[in-house]
Order: structure tokens, then C-alpha cells, then sequence
């Protein structure tokens, strides 16, 4: 879990571009964050920190800790908000939000800065306000910002500190190569081989066998309580419509003629001719290629003679090869039989030398002829157009007040409503409930909608299917009654009692070894019920080899010190392990050979990158100054896990 937190904000250039606008984060390019000195939201009270000139409030703090603690859950469903405080994510949005401002203003101190037409373009380009036209909504637009809590000025300022991060940070990271030299010790650590021994003491031949009763047992439960927590679910009521929901008007014969006469001159006698030609800086040249073509030489062979080559044009009407041409050149050539050659003629580029290669004429089109197909396209159109009023006329129902149970009843669309669902779809309560694998959209933004009763709108497939939703309510995370859960209280208790005696008998063992025994012997004296000790080791460069993860104990063997002994425990009260470190072999430096010294410098060169973008942030926030109101950061952690709440 703390890794995937940890994810969230894994590169340094990513430090500044994945926290502002977290909302976005999928649908649209990972934004930063600039705070100003509006408060977010239209939440005010106290500060938390002082960047330069600009203020970062509790209440901003507060829901930008929320926002990415949502997108969190969208990789982890069951990820609870105190795991994710717990695991670091207060902080790192703090620090974020800090980052962000104090290099806001930093960039602005430099000179950069960012025109308000390049803002509306970016703004433009996000998916996330695309209409079901595919094109930017303003409706769409509005009923996001509104629906998120966010401002027009906030999010404006949020792409203002990314287009400031594309002009400053991102080239200064791209740090293209580094020198060997640098690379020389790096490689000499991947090339490092180390050698040890490991023994597993599991916890289950250690755990009791007597149940120690439900007040031990509840005990149990309150200092355990996330581990049998059942993470948040919601209730969901939506009504599915899609284009055969939706009246759509007849395609009317005046309607058809109308189109027809509107566009006569598509329906009308028309002709499209390619050609290959070149063209020459003077009309002597153009002359002498066109005797020899008139001669019996082929274009492309007269061409590459003078140095030049033949291009063929597509099909083109008399007024578009004019565009490209002259009117004159084009009306010549136009007049011509397929196989003429046409010119030279003076054109805007130079001197042109023709051949008619082909020659397509397309007879007119009476009004009977063409009206099937205008009758089809109007169809479409109108379908189109029916879907797309159908769909604003209920996001004007919503954005209204109006409840999905009437919007459902005025349009008789069916009404549904799901058994309590986790963000995955089950539903704890009704293990054989399985939703439409369609309505995967629907729930995952069922959880992000700000509360109960709120309607929303969910695309089920783009342009053709959508719901109309609701939060009926909210179940909080919790564990389920006690009676429920008693048995597995009772073998987790036992588990964990087991693992405690397991813990000391590992201590006794690195006790035994830091005291001058070997890990066999300790291990031969710490009693029964302990595995057999086994060698462990390899090379550094293995480490995650084809993106396998990295077993726990060489993890650990390869960050001791020689010659010294740790434990480790193993997660789920399965056990504990002692590893001991015999071996370090590392090569000198300078005896790697340079092709292996180059191929580890080039995976090196971002993470170089990288520490120059640590080094200008450092220096953004030193020149503009910051200040934590530590205590308050305190507070809201208390509140965010639980624990108290924070008075602003």
C-alpha cells in the first residue's frame, strides 16, 4: 500500500506536476499546483504555511489531501484515508503545494511567465471538458469545476505552474548523458556480489491454542481496527438512456430539397484530373525538359536528367490545382487531353512542365438521384443532434436540483439502485450481486462525487450510452459486527501471539551470533520449530530482474554492513527471519570495462536529471522562504485519521 502511495509522487519532475488538479489525473495531463492567496474552494481559516508572499490555508491543504487521497483510490479501492495519511500522503502534499508555490514565483522572478490565450488553449485540449460532440463544452466545463470544488481562477493557476515547469524545470531535467567517470562507481555497486545466510522462524508453531475471550479479542479489534475494517460503500441510483431512448425527427422531402439546392454545386457535372509535373528556376530550362519529353524522353527521366524529380498532385478540380498553380496554368491544363503535356507555364514557385496523368469525370446528380443520401446524412445529423439535447436538457434537469427519481419519471427511463457497493463493484452484503461490466464508469465515479443526493452525469460508451446518477447514501468504513467477525478475530489474535514469540526468538538468535556464535549454532540452540539455515545472495544488477519484486531478505542483505546480523519480520504475522551478512565483494572502479560503464550511464543520466530539479526547487523555496505551522499540519492529521478534529 505504501507503495503505491509512494507512486503517486515517484519522480522529481513529477513532484511538481502530479499533485495540482489531481481530479484530472487520467483524463488529462498531471497538472501542479500554484495557491495563490485565494483560499481553495471558497474554504478559508487558518495558514499552515507561509511561502513568499502567498499563503497555503488549512482548508486548501485539507481538500487537496483529499483530492489525491481519491485518485489514490482509484489503484487501491479498499486504500482507507488514514492509510494513506499514515503512509505519507499529508506531507507530500504539503510539500507539494510548498514546491509549487515557492517555483510559481521563483519562474515568475526570472521572467518567465504564461499569456492567458495559452491558458484557454490547454484549457481547451482537456478531455475532461469535451461535450458529447467530442469538442470543449463550456456546460461540461462549468458542471466539472462546480462539481469538484474547484475553481475557474484555481484551475487557471494550476495550468500556469505546469506551462512554468515546461518552460524552466522540464529541459533542465532532460540531462542528456554523463561522464564515465561519474558512472565508474555505480557501476562497480550494480556489479557488487553479496553472500549470506537466512532462517525463517514462523509464528503459527507459536501460537496458542486457548481462546482468551471477547474482551481480549475486542481489545484485539481496537488496536487492529484497519485490518478488519470493510473499506466505504455507496448505494447508487441511476437510469440508463442512450439513442434509442431518444425521439429522433423524420427527414422531411423539403428538407431534402433544401440540401440539394444549398449545395448545387456538389451535385452538379464536375471533373478531377492528376498530373505529374515539375518545376524548373527559368523558363530555358523548362523548355529544354519540354522538348525532350515532347521528344519521346519519359517526365521522370527528363527530370532526374536536369537534377530534379517528377511529383505526382492527387485529384484535383480545375479551382484547386488554380490554388497551387495560376488560373491561367490551371484553365490550360484543364483543356488538355489525358497524356498532354501542359506548359511551361509560370507559376508562384517557378517555371511548371505537366503531364495530364488522369482524368475523372462525375456527371451531375438530379435531385431524385442524390436524395437517399442526403436523406441518410440528415438522419444522422439529426440523431446526433437529438442525443446531444436529450443529454443537456438532463444535465440542466441535474444542474437544476432535480433529483435523479424525477428526471428518471419525467423521461420514463427505468430507475435502478444497487445493494452497497465498494469501488470495485462488489457488494459485501450480497456476495452473488455482479454489475454490467458497463457500468464499471458509473461506480468509479459514484466514489468520487462530492455527496448524498447530488445528481451526475456518467458516459457509458462515448457518444452513444449514458447514466444519470446518484449517491443514495454512504456506508463508512468500518468492521462488521463483532459476532461477525469473531472467528477470524480469534485466528488473527492467535496469529499475532504466535508471532510475538517468534520476534524473541529471533532477538535471542542475533543476540547468540553478535556474541560470537555462528547462525547455525544459534539457530541448533534456539529451540525446535525454527527452518534450517539457508545461503542467500547474488549480484546487486539482479535486484528486480525483469521486473520481478525483490524478496524481502535480499532486499535487506543488501543494505547491511558486512559481517552483521538483522531481523525481519514478515508481514501478516507469518514470521520472522534472520539474515546474516558474510560476503561483500565489490570490483574496483576503474577496471570495469567502458562498454559496461556506458550502458549504466545512460539509465543514469534521469536520475541526474532529476537532482539538478531537487536543486531548483531547494533554491526556489530557499530564495522565497518558507514557514510550516507544524502544529497546525498536526491537527489536520489528527482529523484526517480519525482522531480529533481541527478547529480553523
Amino acid at each position: 500500500m505504501i507503495t503505491a502511495i509512494r507512486a503517486l509522487f515517484s519522480s522529481t519532475i513529477g513532484k511538481f506536476l502530479a499533485l495540482a488538479f489531481v481530479v484530472l489525473v487520467g483524463v488529462a495531463f498531471a497538472l501542479s499546483d500554484v495557491t495563490g492567496n485565494s483560499t481553495f474552494g471558497g474554504m478559508g481559516g487558518a495558514n499552515v504555511a507561509k511561502v513568499g508572499s502567498e499563503n497555503i490555508g488549512i482548508g486548501e491543504l485539507r481538500e487537496r489531501v483529499r483530492q489525491t487521497y481519491n485518485q489514490a483510490r482509484q489503484d487501491q479501492p479498499g486504500l482507507t484515508m488514514a492509510a494513506f495519511v499514515e503512509s505519507g500522503g499529508l506531507d507530500q502534499v504539503l510539500d507539494q503545494l510548498i514546491e509549487g508555490s515557492a517555483f510559481d514565483q521563483f519562474a515568475t522572478e526570472l521572467g518567465f511567465g504564461v499569456s492567458k490565450r495559452l491558458i484557454d488553449g490547454r484549457i481547451a485540449d482537456l478531455p475532461a471538458f469535451s461535450g458529447v460532440s467530442g469538442k470543449f463544452d463550456q456546460t461540461v466545463f462549468e458542471n466539472f469545476l462546480r462539481q469538484n470544488g474547484i475553481s475557474e481562477a484555481q484551475l487557471r493557476r494550476d495550468l500556469r505552474q505546469q506551462l512554468l515547469v515546461e518552460q524552466l524545470a522540464a529541459p533542465i531535467a532532460q540531462m542528456p548523458r554523463i561522464a564515465p567517470g561519474m558512472a565508474q562507481p555505480y557501476a562497480a555497486l550494480l556489479l557488487e556480489q553479496r553472500r549470506g545466510q537466512a532462517t525463517f522462524i514462523p509464528s503459527s508453531p507459536f501460537a496458542p491454542t486457548a481462546d482468551p475471550g471477547d474482551a481480549a479479542l475486542r481489545t484485539f479489534l481496537s488496536q487492529n481496527k484497519a485490518k478488519f475494517t470493510v473499506p466505504e460503500r455507496r448505494v447508487i441510483q441511476y437510469a440508463l438512456f442512450d439513442r434509442g431512448a431518444v425521439p429522433v425527427p423524420a427527414v422531411t422531402d423539403a428538407e431534402i430539397a433544401k440540401v440539394y439546392k444549398d449545395n448545387a454545386a456538389q451535385y452538379a457535372a464536375s471533373e478531377t484530373r492528376r498530373f505529374a509535373q515539375v518545376i524548373l528556376p527559368d523558363r530555358a530550362a523548362a523548355n529544354a525538359l519540354a522538348a525532350k519529353v515532347r521528344g519521346g524522353a519519359s517526365l521522370a527521366a527528363a527530370a532526374q536528367a536536369a537534377g530534379l524529380s517528377a511529383s505526382t498532385t492527387g485529384d484535383l478540380t480545375e479551382t484547386a490545382y488554380a490554388a497551387t498553380t495560376t488560373p491561367a496554368a490551371a484553365k490550360a491544363a484543364f483543356a488538355a487531353q489525358r497524356g498532354d503535356l501542359v506548359g511551361p507555364v509560370q507559376t508562384g514557385l517557378g517555371w511548371t512542365v505537366a503531364r495530364v496523368e488522369d482524368v475523372t469525370a462525375k456527371p451531375a446528380r438530379s435531385l431524385a438521384q442524390a436524395s437517399e443520401e442526403i436523406r441518410t446524412e440528415l438522419a444522422k445529423n439529426k440523431a446526433n443532434e437529438a442525443i446531444v439535447d436529450y443529454y443537456n436538457a438532463i444535465q440542466d434537469a441535474v444542474n437544476g436540483g432535480a433529483s435523479v427519481e424525477e428526471i428518471a419519471a419525467d423521461r420514463k427511463l427505468p430507475l435502478v439502485e444497487t445493494p452497497a457497493l465498494l469501488p470495485d463493484g462488489r457488494a459485501p452484503g450480497q456476495p452473488a450481486f455482479v454489475p454490467a461490466p458497463e457500468l464499471a464508469p458509473l461506480v468509479a465515479q459514484a466514489f468520487q462525487a462530492a455527496g448524498e443526493g447530488e445528481g451526475h452525469i456518467a458516459t457509458i460508451v462515448e457518444n452513444e450510452k449514458f447514466a444519470v446518477y446518484a449517491v443514495k447514501s454512504v456506508v463508512a468504513a468500518a468492521p462488521p459486527p463483532f459476532a461477525q467477525i469473531r472467528a477470524d478475530l480469534l485466528s488473527e489474535w492467535r496469529f499475532a501471539e504466535g508471532q510475538k514469540v517468534a520476534r524473541d526468538k529471533a532477538r535471542a538468535i542475533v543476540k547468540a551470533v553478535e556474541g560470537g556464535k555462528s547462525l547455525n549454532e544459534a539457530v541448533a540452540a534456539a529451540g525446535p520449530n525454527i527452518g534450517s539455515v539457508q545461503a542467500i545472495g547474488g549480484r546487486r544488477a539482479e535486484l528486480g530482474a525483469d521486473g520481478k519484486p525483490v524478496p524481502p531478505e535480499l532486499a535487506l542483505l543488501f543494505s547491511m554492513a558486512k559481517d552483521s546480523v538483522k531481523t525481519l519480520e514478515i508481514p501478516g504475522n507469518r514470521g520472522w527471519m534472520v539474515i546474516a551478512l558474510n560476503d561483500v565483494q565489490r570490483p574496483d572502479p576503474k577496471a570495469i570495462e567502458p562498454q559496461r560503464v556506458a550502458a549504466i550511464a545512460q539509465p543514469l543520466a534521469p536520475a541526474f536529471g532529476n537532482e539538478l530539479i531537487e536543486q531548483l526547487a531547494a533554491e526556489a523555496k530557499r530564495r522565497v522562504g518558507v514557514t510550516i505551522n507544524k502544529d497546525l499540519v498536526a491537527q489536520l492529521r489528527a482529523e484526517l485519521t480519525g482522531n480529533a478534529p481541527v478547529t480553523e
